[in-house]
């Protein structure tokens, strides 16, 4: 590949990445804000939530392949085809959405799936098996939102100038 074509794919790559990741956040974001309304709604009884959380969550995680998913793969070509010497924030920007994502799928394979079973049929009693996959979600999300955020915060900050400074010359 040429270096033309190298660096316009690594600079498409990198604006990509700054796009989909605060989109991440905030479908995240307005997620929990709306899953916590509709917890706290007194109308909503326990049969009514559980058929709302079997209806959102794989939502939210399609969301999160598709926004979060694309970032990582950007930011995984950006760092691979930056130049060496510009190379270190794309690369930590391509370790931090990795890393977010694998947590995602761990969440998905390890408490999203059990807590539907566990949901399924709607309304049935909440065990402890219930409470303490429920609040390991939570946590493991808290957790892969932070390092997404970090991720964004990294992505989006200037790059800075490699250029030499020279002092004004004066004749």
């Amino acid at each position: 590949m040429n270096q033309t074509l190298r660096s316009t794919t690594a600079q498409v790559a990198t604006t990509i990445t700054r796009l989909l990741l605060p989109a991440w956040i905030g479908g995240a974001t307005l997620f929990v804000i709306t899953s916590v309304a509709e917890q706290r709604f007194p109308r909503f009884d326990s049969t009514i939530r559980d058929q709302l959380a079997a209806v959102r969550f794989p939502w939210y995680y399609l969301y999160c392949w598709l926004t979060l998913g694309t970032a990582t793969v950007t930011a995984c070509l950006a760092a691979t085809l930056k130049p060496t010497h510009d190379r270190r924030k794309a690369l930590m920007v391509a370790i931090l959405t990795s890393t977010s994502l694998l947590i995602a799928i761990a969440d998905y394979t390890l408490t999203y799936q059990p807590l539907l079973k566990l949901i399924t049929p709607p309304g049935q009693v909440r065990t402890e098996n219930f409470t303490t996959l429920h609040n390991r979600s939570r946590i493991v999300n808290e957790i892969h939102l932070t390092i997404s955020i970090a991720a964004t915060i990294a992505a989006c900050l200037p790059q800075p100038s490699r250029r030499p400074i020279h002092p004004p010359q004066h004749k």
